[in-house]
């Protein structure tokens, strides 16, 4: 049997899920427990549709660390309870959000803060680039140029126009190839 250092009220979380760990972690609030009839926690969770109490053996809660104690326990533990049953939301109230809630008395999520910034990274890059492939980096240009008429007229100051294509850069291409080559490096 092993023994937990948690105490009542406490948020817990587990670096999970997915893919080695790395998409996201797991948060919940430990409630009670010993080594024989397992550990009471509540959870906001995803696979349940939202917050439950669930038991826990010692090998479940096993990868489960402290994350925060709660500077009022019995208000964690009353917000928990009342959580019950409301609906799971990945943005809005998720296991993290749920956690943080039950323990300060408002509930962020670090993971979604940082989601979404990966996200809004990604968006600003696509769409630099893709304005750029849209417009261009360079465009071309007809221009009509004022030359000296040749031979005798010419001679008398006479001008001949004469249309030519140059090749110039884009400034909206330029500016969004700049911009989203600066989001890469953020």
């Amino acid at each position: 049997m092993a023994s937990f250092p948690f105490q009542p009220g406490d948020h817990l979380w587990k670096s999970g899920g997915r893919f080695g760990g790395r998409l996201y972690d797991h948060h919940l609030i430990y409630l009670s427990g010993d080594g024989d009839s397992g550990h009471q926690i509540i959870e906001n969770s995803f696979r349940a549709g939202g917050v439950v109490q669930k038991t826990l053996t010692d090998r479940q809660l096993g990868p489960y660390l402290l994350y925060e104690r709660p500077a009022d326990p019995s208000a964690c533990l009353e917000r928990a309870q009342a959580a019950l049953g409301e609906r799971y939301s990945l943005l809005a109230y998720n296991c993290e959000t749920f956690a943080n809630y039950c323990v300060r008395g408002s509930g962020k999520s670090r993971q979604v803060r940082r989601a979404t910034g990966h996200a809004a990274l990604c968006a600003a890059t696509t769409g630099g680039a893709a304005t750029t492939l849209s417009v261009g980096l360079v465009t071309t240009q007809t221009i009509h140029v004022s030359v000296p008429a040749q031979g005798f007229w010419g001679a008398l100051g006479y001008k001949a126009t004469v249309c030519k294509t140059v090749v110039t850069t884009h400034p909206l291409g330029v500016a969004a190839a700049a911009g989203a080559s600066c989001t890469c490096f953020l």
